[in-house]
């Protein structure tokens, strides 16, 4: 063991209504990783259509609905407002995860291929698609 260096995450999104936040983002979950700076939190990268993999900033929401288990999955998220609970204000973050079976524009998304040969990804589905809820609007960037 030695010096790492550690690089700033510059691809960090942060869902809220704040100046420089995003109120949606959606993609194929590669992989969760705590957050260096707090700890309790669990970050999210997606994979873009472009290929591109961007990082999601997790929260207490976030955190209550997506998991390690998610991988491999298609999820969006969204901002939907601010919530009051006895600690004060959170954000609202609602959370779709696609748990249906995988389309043919799926599987030709970026990196797939990788994420698919691991035991337990996408592509299993638990439930037939029609018991789903409709999906967010507005969601140009997936295939479904």
């Amino acid at each position: 063991m030695g010096w790492n260096k550690r690089e700033p995450v510059s691809n960090l999104v942060v869902l809220g209504d704040d100046e420089g936040q995003t109120e949606k983002v959606a993609g194929l979950l590669m992989s969760t990783k705590q957050d260096n700076m707090y700890p309790a939190r669990m970050n999210y990268e997606l994979v873009q259509k472009s290929g591109e993999s961007i990082w999601l900033a997790g929260s207490a929401s976030i955190g209550r609905q997506l998991g390690p288990t998610d991988v491999g999955k298609f999820v969006k998220c969204r901002f939907t407002g601010w919530g009051k609970s006895k600690n004060g204000k959170f954000k609202e973050i609602e959370v779709i995860v696609w748990d249906g079976e995988v389309t043919a524009d799926m599987k030709a998304w970026p990196r797939w291929a990788e994420v698919a040969k691991n035991p337990g990804a996408a592509g299993v589905p638990t439930a037939p698609v029609e018991d789903y809820p409709e999906q967010a609007p507005d969601d140009d960037d997936l295939p479904f």
